[in-house]
C-alpha cells in the first residue's frame, strides 16, 4: 500500500504557504473533509513561534528561518503542531528574559527578522478633535 503526505496550505498575513501536518506523515486514512480558520495573531505571538524553532534546533540562517518561504510554512506549521497554549507558553518565557543575557540576544534576533518579515505596526497618528463648522 501507497502512503500519501498531504500537503495542508495556509497564510501567514498575505503570504500564501504549504507544510505537511504532522498527523498526516505516512496516514493512509481517507481523507474525508479541510478544517479551516482563521486565528488572529501579534508579532508577538510570531516572535514566541520562532523562539520555539529556534530553540528547537532551526536556525536563522538562509535555509532556514531566514528564508522567507521557509520561514511562512514554519509559522503555519508551529501553530498547527504546537498549538496555542504552547505558543502562549512562550510569550511567557520570553518576557522573563533579562536584557544583556544570550537569551536575550537570541531574541533580538528573532524579532530582527520577525520585523523583516511581516513589518512592525506603525503608531497611530494622535486623533484630532473635530471642530465644528
Amino acid at each position: 500500500m501507497r502512503l500519501h503526505t498531504e500537503r495542508a496550505q495556509g497564510m501567514v498575513g498575505d503570504h500564501h504557504a504549504t507544510f505537511i501536518p504532522t498527523h498526516r506523515e505516512d496516514n493512509d486514512t481517507p481523507i474525508v473533509m479541510q478544517v479551516s480558520m482563521s486565528v488572529p495573531v501579534s508579532l508577538e505571538d510570531i516572535e514566541a513561534v520562532f523562539w520555539i524553532a529556534v530553540n528547537g534546533g532551526m536556525l536563522l540562517d538562509e535555509r532556514e528561518l531566514g528564508n522567507d518561504q521557509y520561514a511562512h510554512e514554519m509559522v503555519l506549521e508551529t501553530f498547527l503542531h504546537e498549538g496555542s497554549n504552547r505558543i502562549c507558553l512562550a510569550r511567557e518565557e520570553i518576557e522573563d528574559i533579562k536584557p544583556g543575557s544570550g537569551d536575550y540576544a537570541l531574541l533580538m534576533m528573532i524579532r530582527r527578522r520577525v520585523a523583516e518579515l511581516y513589518g512592525r505596526p506603525g503608531v497611530p497618528a494622535p486623533r484630532r478633535a473635530l471642530t465644528r463648522a
